[in-house]
């Protein structure tokens, strides 16, 4: 199937938004709305103002502008254009339906990491790189869920994501083994737990987390568990020690000149080590959310999955190329790895995964 006719057609969100002669109003604040604004400065496309929930007007400013409500925007401009700045999961995001039904409504996907954006140029211009991807993805779901995404990205269309069918599903015998697991970008233990209790004949679980407090809960949360290594470290393409960027949670991250120092491991070192490693124990699967660092991470594990084929679940969300880069990278590991995409319901195109396997 040919997708560069089917995606150059498709209208650009940010020539529309630089065409309109309608008020340009952000819906929502924070560190979204300063990325979006912004990316909206940049090319020359100005808000008028900015608009939040009900519950969250409380008479305060943000980039300049005096924070009104829904009510007040519609009294003040009446037919206006929104750009969402927030995100939303699940159900959460009925909420935009009236909204949509009233008025413009565009989400741009800016990246929560790194420079550029997934817009409509930037896709044409790694088209052979998507179409490579399509072409080599194992069913139509994936297929589905890859168009949808890069249709979203350019159009702002929030439409685009709500498949009707469920878009998150393991393939057959996905993460089922009595091997080592290994998660990466491991919080305070959520994923951990989920995973011990889906697949109980794991041989051990190597769990690592860069932020202090979140590693002090990982500990914590998982001590009931059996054969659990917890390691205060983020998993990189090199061993060493990294600045830290981010507030200390989820949004963790790994930077030049960012405060203090976290120890950065390679998981070909690490897997290697004779205390690790002690029992000869094999990896049979790895869950890698790195906070933009994904890339890194199966780099510097290009041994282990060359040698090993762990079942391999990896957040392809965080930059802006994510989405085609990694699963080919994986493909690099080795060629025999099927992929799949998945998702789960988010705006903007967030929790977006690439699982791959080498079962048949």
């Amino acid at each position: 199937m040919e997708i560069l006719s089917q995606l150059s057609a498709l209208p650009c969100q940010y020539e529309s938004l630089k065409a309109e002669k309608r008020p340009i109003l952000l819906y929502g604040m924070g560190d979204g709305a300063e990325k979006i604004y912004s990316e909206l400065h940049k090319r020359g496309i100005e808000a008028q103002g900015v608009f939040a929930s009900e519950g969250f007007v409380r008479g305060q400013s943000f980039l300049g502008h005096r924070v009104m409500s829904l009510s007040e925007a519609e009294e003040k401009y009446k037919d206006f254009v929104c750009v969402l700045c927030f995100a939303l999961e699940g159900e959460k995001a009925q909420i935009l339906k009236p909204l949509r039904e009233k008025h413009t409504l565009y989400s741009p996907n800016v990246p929560v990491y790194g420079e550029g954006v997934c817009d409509k140029a930037f896709i044409l211009e790694n088209i052979e790189k998507i179409q490579k991807l399509y072409d080599c993805l194992a069913d139509d779901l994936s297929r589905k869920i890859l168009m949808s995404v890069l249709k979203y990205n350019i159009t702002g269309e929030i439409g685009y994501l709500q498949l009707e069918e469920d878009t998150f599903s393991y393939p057959n015998g996905f993460f089922r083994h009595s091997k080592r697991h290994i998660d990466v970008g491991a919080y305070d233990g959520d994923s951990v737990l989920e995973y011990a209790a889906y697949n109980e004949a794991y041989a051990d679980i190597a769990a690592f987390e860069p932020d202090k407090a979140n590693f002090k809960k990982l500990k914590q949360n998982t001590a009931e568990l059996r054969n659990i290594l917890c390691e205060n470290a983020a998993v990189a393409d090199k061993d060493g020690a990294s600045g830290v960027m981010g507030k200390g949670n989820r949004g963790t991250f790994l930077g030049e000149g960012g405060s203090g120092s976290i120890r950065t491991v390679k998981l070909d070192t690490y897997c290697r080590q004779p205390n690790i490693n002690a029992d000869g124990v094999p990896v049979g699967s790895m869950k890698i959310d790195a906070e933009g660092m994904d890339r890194q991470a199966i780099a510097g594990a290009a041994n282990l999955i060359y040698k090993n084929r762990p079942d391999i679940l990896v957040a392809v969300y965080h930059r802006a190329g994510d989405i085609f880069e990694i699963p080919l990278l994986i493909r690099n590991c080795d060629y025999k790895y099927k992929l799949y995409l998945r998702k789960k319901e988010y705006v903007p195109a967030w929790d977006v995964f690439l699982l791959a396997t080498r079962k048949d």
